[in-house]
């Protein structure tokens, strides 16, 4: 009986079981000409950000700032230390970032130590607990072992301040 009932079935062809399959809600839908022109318009403007990102950046955008300071993070506690961050100073002036901001604090010119401070009393507020609290620490450290009275006056004054 039940191969007389699939003799009185309609068959259907091949290119009929694929027409409903590409009708079914279930089925992906392929558009190649849409997905194709995403990505490479994706592509493009990630391009062009990142383009227009160095321009505004200026000197702070370009391949010698990246290598500066990645010399100033593979050399921080090493004697090059001192060459890596007056090469960095010289080229893009005083960082702008935390992490580069920290590692000036164990820079031996005073000078620059004290705009350092100063850079990051303003960006302190935005700060996770745990930054701030390395902050105080290395301010709490230079307060202490510092022998420039300026340096260690404005790192007391700073950690009274915050």
């Amino acid at each position: 009986m039940s191969q007389h009932d699939e003799d009185e079935r309609e068959k259907i062809s091949w290119r009929e079981i694929d027409r409903r399959r590409d009708r079914s809600p279930h089925a992906p839908k392929e558009v190649s000409g849409e997905r194709k022109k995403s990505r490479q318009s994706e592509w493009v403007m990630k391009k062009y950000r990142k383009e227009a990102d160095k321009l505004f950046m200026g000197k702070k955008g370009t391949k010698k700032h990246k290598k500066a300071q990645g010399d100033i993070d593979r050399f921080h506690g090493t004697e090059q230390f001192e060459e890596a961050v007056k090469n960095y100073l010289d080229q893009c002036g005083l960082p702008d970032d935390w992490r580069t901001l920290s590692l000036l604090l164990d820079y031996s010119d005073p000078e620059k130590v004290l705009e350092a401070i100063q850079s990051m009393r303003t960006l302190y507020e935005t700060r996770s607990p745990i930054e701030k609290q390395g902050f105080k620490a290395k301010l709490d450290i230079l307060a202490m072992t510092t022998s420039h009275s300026d340096l260690r006056d404005a790192a007391e004054e700073m950690l009274k301040s915050l």
